[in-house]
């Protein structure tokens, strides 16, 4: 068996003597382009076995890379500045055109079935109470154990107050004596009341109306008839009114002090 580096080896040499070849035969060609005369129909069948340009037994011309180089156009900065504009934005600018006068307007046909949504102030109260309500299960999430322990103390609270009373009914209970509450009962139904004193057993002061009349308190007659014009003045007494409202107009009204008749 032969190593594989040893066949690798003869693989390499034998690779190189057909680069050699193709070299001189490619020298010998009287300089001409390598485009215009293919090397397949000088080179003999044997070379181009041992290349991969055959396929499916058709031997592939092949062709000089090199043989068309490109031409590099180099450009140097001069002293002489000259403004370079791109050509590309003056194809994108568009002529300023008129537009037409006769241009009919788009009108909706169902204009009239459309109703004008007012809703501002029904929006906002909405917002404004999801926000409450966000907030508040924020605060419930966050103060969780807060609310418990507060919840924990209020029922114990209660519960306090609760016994409490329960130990004062149980000891009103232990200590009720029937034939007292029958007596008490007895002693509360002989109870004279006077109007000398309240039910709770405070003096009781007279209201004026149990002291003296309405005609006492007038120093009017007592009678029946009832007097229209009993409240309004007699001839005197309607003359000094009139002159003390006279006299209160010249020293205190507004009007004869802008007047000036004073």
């Amino acid at each position: 068996m032969i190593p594989s580096s040893i066949s690798k080896l003869g693989n390499v040499r034998h690779f190189s003597t057909t680069l050699k070849s193709l070299r001189s035969i490619v020298d010998g060609s009287h300089h001409q382009e390598c485009n215009a005369f293919p090397i397949a129909s000088i080179v003999p069948q044997k070379l181009y076995r041992s290349c991969n340009n055959v396929i499916n037994g058709k031997i592939l011309p092949i062709y000089c890379p090199t043989a068309q180089r490109p031409v590099k156009v180099y450009s140097f900065p001069t002293p002489n500045k000259v403004i370079i504009e791109a050509p590309t934005i003056l194809s994108l600018l568009i002529e300023k055109v008129e537009p037409l006068t006769s241009i009919v307007p788009v009108v909706d046909p169902n204009q009239s079935n459309k109703l004008p949504m007012i809703a501002g102030p029904r929006m906002l109260t909405i917002r404004r109470k999801k926000m409450k309500k966000h907030k508040r299960r924020k605060r419930f999430d966050r103060d969780w154990f807060k609310y418990q322990k507060y919840h924990r103390q209020k029922k114990i609270k209660a519960e306090k107050v609760f016994r409490a009373r329960m130990n004062d009914l149980m000891k009103t209970l232990e200590t009720f004596d029937p034939m007292e509450h029958v007596k008490d009962t007895i002693k509360r139904a002989k109870r004279e009341w006077s109007t000398d004193l309240t039910p709770s057993g405070k003096k009781k002061y007279p209201h004026w109306s149990e002291l003296m009349t309405l005609e006492e308190l007038y120093n009017v007659e007592k009678s029946d008839y009832i007097d229209k014009r009993a409240g309004l003045p007699n001839e005197e007494d309607a003359q000094q009114i009139a002159q003390l409202r006279q006299k209160y107009d010249l020293l205190y009204s507004r009007k004869t002090k802008v007047d000036g008749n004073e």
